[in-house]
């Protein structure tokens, strides 16, 4: 298996486990060279969301982006990036958030993007219960139980993809290493042979000028 496999399948496991949300994405994918990605959302409830995107691998580890509204409206763009957090004010409609590698001719890039409202709906509005006197404090805790437990899943979430980052890099620089020890040990041997060829020359000079 190759390593950008290794890397999309170990980050799986976290993209699983975040919490969903009734508007939200959370995705890694694979975004080949000289192409653009597009994806879309819809977004049924005119608040506020936090868009978030980091090159996990690839190239210089950077990537243009663009988020485009229902009527085609730029409403924001990134050229060359490395990673960017923002947020952006929506409204009804469907939201596209395209991604380009074109610039790249031979890099293919790894890219990780996460989509979420800025207010995340409380567990009785997920469920769709709507309270209409002051919630029990059984309710209050297990608010705060899943308000906690939410932070948890972000956090392993970052420290997951910082990993996988880390362990990206970490992979390129031992194949540099290893193709600069190579070329190292070629000039080594290159050298050796020829200060042997060099000395053989030395020794034959020498016994054909002794012949009669």
């Amino acid at each position: 298996m190759d390593s950008v496999s290794t890397i999309v399948l170990y980050l799986v496991p976290v993209l699983a486990a975040v919490v969903s949300s009734v508007e939200g994405a959370t995705l890694t994918f694979e975004l080949a060279d000289r192409e653009e990605m597009c994806f879309s959302e819809n977004i049924t409830k005119p608040i506020k969301h936090n868009v978030e995107y980091k090159v996990v691998r690839g190239g210089n580890l950077d990537v243009d982006m663009k988020v485009l509204s229902p009527n085609g409206k730029m409403m924001y763009m990134g050229q060359k990036k490395k990673w960017d957090k923002f947020r952006i004010e929506t409204s009804r409609g469907q939201f596209n958030f395209c991604f380009s590698n074109e610039f790249s001719t031979i890099s293919h890039k790894i890219i990780y993007f996460h989509l979420s409202p800025d207010y995340p709906e409380t567990l009785s509005a997920k469920i769709g219960v709507k309270h209409q006197a002051v919630p029990t404090l059984t309710e209050v805790l297990c608010e705060k139980i899943n308000t906690n437990i939410e932070s948890v899943v972000r956090l392993q979430k970052d420290y997951r993809l910082q990993e996988a980052i880390g362990r990206g890099n970490a992979e390129q620089l031992s194949v540099g290493v290893l193709w600069w020890s190579i070329f190292q040990a070629g000039i080594i041997l290159m050298a050796g042979m020829g200060q042997v060829i060099i000395l053989k020359t030395f020794f034959t000079d020498r016994t054909s000028t002794r012949k009669p």
